[in-house]
């Protein structure tokens, strides 16, 4: 099948290159170069670095909508578009110059439509997500489902991790996406139920609220790492990463016997370390919850363990995580 290939991000490389295997990609459009790290140099997206390794043509249109990106898609005629992860809204007129313009999603659609959905769907909790691939209409991510699959979400799970188990699962659903419309075996059908929305997340929405429930925190700090990072202050001043976490649940049981303090525990602000030695750093969340930071990374400074962070700080037990006042 003659496709053009659509994307930026590197949730869109592993279905590139499935593509590519099987099908015959005569033009692979991404983003412009952006400057990029602390010497602000041109970057090349993922997508077009692996464009380039497979020795396919690149086109970087500013618009993709513009006249010379539609003169382009048109004099080159193909049957399919192929998206994902690319990052400009797609004309109607772009659109119809195809006849299967098919969308990549990493979430089981109608939940999380929009910039997103697998931090999302982290951070709300969810136990099950997915990849699904739909025609694309003027709408966000509101188009026909032409296939999905599912999977389970794991417990202490990250965004990172289970975008790359998304990226590859998304990578075979495409392929089987593109021989079922070839073979007449994949039907777009309406998607059905009350949809949610996903957000772009900026740096801002990394700030840890430790007066949430533990559960809400531990799937917050999942939820944007890497991107944003989950940050919190030591004593309102440094500002630190809060890398991957267990979440321990209610203060109660067996959990509220082993703590040193246990009393002192029990009415401890949220924030604040109610134990930093036989459990390791043991952070208190709201609703009487707590939960272990077991990665932490302070500014200018590499990832550490949690006792790590503790020997190396001096930290004791009532220091608190707060925000700057």
């Amino acid at each position: 099948m003659k496709v053009i290939f659509i994307g930026t991000a590197g949730f869109a490389v592993p279905a590139l290159r499935s593509v590519a295997g099987d099908h015959q990609v005569e033009l692979v459009i991404t983003q412009p170069d952006r400057p990029s790290g602390r010497g602000m140099e041109p970057s090349q997206s993922p997508v077009k670095k692996e464009a380039l390794e497979l020795d396919l043509p690149v086109f970087q249109p500013e618009n993709i909508n513009s006249e010379e990106s539609l003169a382009r898609v048109s004099e080159i005629d193909p049957k399919a578009f192929v998206l994902a992860a690319y990052g400009q809204k797609i004309s109607g007129e772009f659109l119809d110059l195809v006849e299967w313009p098919v969308n990549i999603h990493g979430s089981i659609l109608p939940k999380y439509r929009g910039a997103a959905p697998i931090n999302w769907a982290v951070i709300r909790g969810e136990e099950v997500t997915g990849v699904t691939t739909i025609f694309m209409d003027k709408g966000l991510d509101s188009g026909p489902i032409l296939l999905k699959e599912k999977t389970d979400v794991k417990e202490n799970e990250t965004a990172g991790e289970l975008h790359d188990r998304l990226a590859d699962m998304g990578s075979d659903l495409i392929l089987k996406t593109l021989t079922g419309l070839e073979k007449g075996t994949v039907e777009p059908t309406p998607q059905r139920g009350e949809p949610s929305f996903a957000p772009k997340l900026d740096r801002e929405d990394g700030l840890i609220d430790w007066s949430r429930a533990s559960q809400d925190v531990h799937n917050h700090i999942r939820g944007t790492y890497p991107w944003p990072g989950a940050y919190t202050y030591l004593e309102g001043e440094q500002k630190m990463k809060v890398c991957r976490t267990q979440n321990l649940g209610p203060l109660q049981g067996n959990l509220l016997e082993r703590l040193p303090l246990r009393e002192e525990s029990k009415s401890a602000d949220a924030g604040e370390i109610i134990d930093s030695g036989s459990l390791g750093l043991v952070v208190k969340c709201g609703d009487n919850t707590a939960i272990k930071i077991t990665g932490i990374k302070p500014s200018s400074k590499c990832e550490m363990s949690g006792t790590d962070f503790v020997n190396g700080y001096h930290i004791e037990i009532g220091d608190k995580f707060v925000k700057p006042e």
